[in-house]
Parts: structure tokens; sequence; C-alpha cells
């Protein structure tokens, strides 16, 4: 898996820096009984066409970047999202012991997901193809499913906010 997307838009590298940069004090979280580790989930997957960025925190806050530009910021209002949002990193706490240690957050190659967990002592992640993903082949595709049900909440609120 070798292919390169086109260069990301300056403002997504911003956005992706940002959260990747941030502290859970940064963003007001604290440890919980859902979340007693992890505060965030960063899942990114490379297409032909530029990467996705699904951003899930233990709050409920769900934002998608795309690498050209554009996105859902702040999506976690709309209560459907915020459940999936949390119910990804509850099940992000069940896997992290399947993932490294990390401080370097390459985007992800074209066919590939990489999962960046956010904690509240370190960050970790861990990749693997789309394909073998959402296949249910992987011992991460519960996550990744649960990462699809977030993103399919945010199709289903973008819809109405287009109806509107």
């Amino acid at each position: 898996m070798d292919a390169l997307a086109p260069e990301p838009a300056q403002a997504y590298l911003q956005l992706r820096s940002r959260i990747l940069s941030f502290t859970p004090v940064d963003m007001g979280l604290s440890p919980s009984v859902e979340a007693p580790h992890v505060w965030g989930v960063v899942m990114e997957t490379g297409y032909d066409v530029g990467s996705a960025t699904l951003i899930s925190l233990a709050d409920g806050t769900t934002s998608l970047y795309y690498s050209t530009g554009g996105g859902l910021l702040g999506s976690g209002e709309y209560q459907p999202v915020a459940v999936a949002a949390k119910a990804l990193v509850a099940q992000a706490e069940i896997h992290l012991p399947q993932f490294n240690s990390t401080a370097e957050f390459p985007l992800p190659e074209v066919g590939l997901v990489r999962f960046t967990i956010l904690t509240y002592t370190s960050n970790f992640s861990a990749e693997a193809p789309e394909k073998v993903l959402s296949a249910g082949e992987h011992r991460l595709s519960p996550l990744y499913a649960c990462a699809q049900v977030t993103l399919e909440q945010l199709r289903l609120l973008a819809a109405k906010k287009h109806k509107a």
C-alpha cells in the first residue's frame, strides 16, 4: 500500500494537529467510570482523494475533517452522535491493550485505517487495512464498527441539516 493521496489542505492539518496536541485538561475532561483511561478516539482513513479524520471524545464531542477541506465540527450536541461517540470511546477502552504507545501521527496510506487512542497518560495507535476491518476479520473490527455507527449518525445529522 504505497499509494499517495493529494497534499492535505492547510486548515485540515491545523485542525488535526490541534486535537492531537490537546490534553484532556484542555478539553475539560477527566476520567470517569465509563472511560477511566481513554478520553478520545481519532480514526483516520486514507483514500485516493485524501484522508478523513473522525474525532470522538468521552463527552460526546464529535468532528469529522476531510483533508481536502471541510467537514462537520462539534456535532456532539446532537444526542444520537454523542451517544455513538461515547460508545466508541468505551469500545476503545476495551481494545486499549492491543495498541502501541506513540508520539508520531502520520496520515494513513490509501486503504489503511489508523486509530489513535488519546488517554490520560499517553497516546496509542494501531492500523489495519480498511477491507479487513470492514469484513470483521481483524481484532480491531469491533472498534471500526463503532466508528461506522458514529459516522452514520453524522451522515444522518448532515442530511437533517441539509433539509432544514
